[in-house]
């Protein structure tokens, strides 16, 4: 909760000082929102990185593939990646630009869920 408070604090905080430098200087309130949003997915990093040993964990114990893991971490990484990129390019009113990149991400991660799909497919057969 205290990790929260803090992201809190720097993102409204980022908002405010970007609010008042915005009517007299655009560029630089543009700048400092984006310093808001980089620090704040710095701290997301964190919290993936504790979620992504937990997986590592428990892909030691149970019997699955690590190239199962290793999409899956891969399509996480898109998603949060795609999704604060897409954030900025909104916020700097390249919404299209944004959009497109939404667009490969998704593509992306059905790529990747490709051999997850097969394998499944797979295994329903042999119950059927």
């Amino acid at each position: 909760m205290n990790m929260m408070l803090k992201i809190g604090l720097a993102g409204i905080t980022g908002v405010f000082l970007a609010l008042l430098l915005r009517k007299e200087k655009g560029e630089f309130a543009m700048l400092i929102a984006v310093a808001a949003a980089t620090l704040i997915f710095g701290y997301v990093l964190v919290r993936v990185r504790a979620i992504t040993d937990f997986l590592e964990d428990l892909a030691g114990r149970l019997p699955i593939e690590k190239t199962y893991l290793t999409a899956l971490l891969k399509m996480l990484g898109i998603t949060y990646i795609a999704d604060f990129a897409t954030s900025i390019c909104r916020e700097a009113g390249y919404g299209s630009v944004g959009s497109q990149m939404e667009l490969f991400a998704k593509l992306s991660i059905i790529a990747l869920s490709i051999p997850e799909l097969t394998y499944l497919i797979q295994v329903m057969e042999q119950f059927l």
